[in-house]
């Protein structure tokens, strides 16, 4: 079984950010599961290989033991930068080469 789980994810806003940095987008994320999780809960590693500022998508790596939670918290999550957002997951996989047919144009 794969130690991480790779998602294709990008963030719909009604306006148009300050800044749409990696680093807020991970931001971002991190809080909402220590928010719904707690400090303990939530504490876990996201990484983002792979990051589009004009379509705010992004490829980002999970733990698997987190997938479940991160998968609840992205559904949950209605603000970026006190911008009203949802986020999409386009696809989701154990393997990063899973993506790759999401992603030809990405």
């Amino acid at each position: 079984m794969s130690e991480f789980y790779y998602l294709d994810i990008s963030l719909k806003l009604a306006a148009e950010p300050e800044q749409l940095l990696p680093v807020y987008f991970k931001s971002c994320l991190e809080q909402a599961l220590v928010r719904i999780f707690g400090e303990i809960g939530g504490q876990t590693t996201v990484d983002i290989l792979k990051f589009d500022t004009k379509q705010a998508r992004a490829i980002i790596r999970v733990p698997t033991d987190f997938y479940v939670k991160l998968r609840s918290v992205i559904s949950l999550i209605g603000q970026f930068q006190d911008i009203p957002c949802s986020f999409v997951v386009h696809k989701a996989s154990p393997l990063l080469l899973g993506l790759v047919e999401t992603n030809l144009e990405f």
